[in-house]
């Protein structure tokens, strides 16, 4: 195990040459480096367990954009994709990408601000399309999340439409 300290320095280190070989400019390298050593802290894994990427279908001009996290289990090989939709806020949860149960696509399931955020979304089975409607335990950027090519992106209009126009019925005259 190595100390405090060490590791202190070897996450600069990795910052500081990620900078430096990034395909994508300093910046963003800076950000996918950034992002790479949060995870790694947040989930306990080490640095080469994390690989890091674009996420082209969040894409957005301007600085932060969405960068792809993917953590790789040292024990069982299992990968786990995370979203870090605006990189350069180091407070905002990671975002768990996974299928939506309707389309398929990938999208969030999950935030996640520590390694027990994860467990507790493990612990749970997925959901099933017939259970979108009521489900709690989504974050709130699965309804617009551009991973969506189904309903599901339309749950928080119809959730909270006022009761109004949640159901309306035909009178027709005699």
């Amino acid at each position: 195990m190595t100390s405090l300290a060490e590791r202190a320095h070897a996450a600069a280190d990795f910052i500081r040459h990620h900078n430096v070989v990034s395909l994508h400019g300093p910046y963003r390298g800076e950000e996918h480096a950034r992002t790479a050593v949060r995870l790694a802290a947040t989930l306990g894994l080490d640095l080469d367990q994390i690989t890091t990427n674009p996420d082209w279908r969040r894409r957005r001009n301007g600085p932060g954009e969405p960068v792809l996290a993917t953590a790789t289990c040292p024990d069982t090989g299992e990968t786990y994709t995370f979203l870090a939709r605006t990189p350069i806020y180091h407070d905002d949860p990671f975002e768990l990408l996974g299928p939506c149960p309707e389309c398929r696509g990938t999208v969030p399931l999950a935030e996640i601000r520590h390694l027990a955020d994860l467990g507790t979304h493990l612990a749970h089975p997925p959901l099933k399309p017939e259970e979108l409607m009521n489900a709690d335990r989504l974050p709130d950027t699965f309804t617009h999340d551009e991973g969506h090519s189904c309903f599901a992106q339309h749950i928080n209009q119809l959730t909270l439409a006022p009761a109004s126009y949640q159901s309306t019925t035909v009178t027709g005259r005699n």
